[in-house]
């Protein structure tokens, strides 16, 4: 501070004198809080690094009385179900071309040519179309095939007798078909009906 009034004896009195002493002033002491906020921002993250590893992180020390509760056990993984093994090479069901020509031709023969009763052809290329998804004369509310569902398919119902069929049982006029030879039709349904 004495330093600071002797440099104002040697000051003239005139004001642009005062105003530039006052700004050298500012400057200085300017300069000097630099320089000490930069020592002590750099003084401060030094450290010592005590209490730190190899790798800088916080050494956790836990004290010698204090027992840390025991870790519980993972519960063990569920064993993952082994694979189903595929079934062997199994023959497919029917298609519909044995079907077409193994029972129907020789079988359904009522349903043969122009005279074919509800206009069902059973012997020709059309026959696929005129049988699946396609709604049955004698009931229209049953499929006369109904893909994957036998059991209300009509023609199912029709070769077995079965509940609400209209007129005999199928093929008419001879006796019943084997169940084995129905069950062939009914797989082909349970598969899709498909037309192969």
């Amino acid at each position: 501070m004495l330093e600071i009034l002797k440099d104002w004896m040697h000051v003239k009195h005139d004001i642009s004198s005062f105003r530039h002493f006052l700004q050298l002033q500012v400057q200085r002491y300017a300069a000097a809080v630099l320089v000490l906020a930069l020592m002590l921002l750099i003084g401060g993250c030094a450290g010592s690094g005590e209490g730190l590893d190899e790798q800088d992180n916080p050494i956790i020390e836990t004290p010698e009385d204090e027992t840390l509760p025991p870790e519980e056990p993972m519960p063990p993984e569920e064993p993952m179900p082994p694979e189903e093994p595929m079934p062997p090479d199994m023959p497919m069901g029917s298609t519909f071309t044995e079907i077409q020509e193994t029972i129907f031709v020789p079988f359904c023969t009522c349903h043969m040519g122009s005279n074919a009763p509800q206009g069902l052809v059973l012997n020709t290329d059309e026959t696929y179309d005129q049988l699946v998804d396609e709604p049955s004369n004698q009931v229209p509310m049953l499929l006369r095939v109904e893909p994957f569902n036998p059991d209300d398919s009509y023609l199912i119902r029709k070769l077995e007798g079965g509940p609400d069929i209209v007129g005999a049982q199928m093929p008419r006029g001879g006796p019943p078909l084997p169940q084995e030879t129905i069950d062939e039709v009914r797989a082909w349904i349970t598969d899709g009906a498909l037309d192969n």
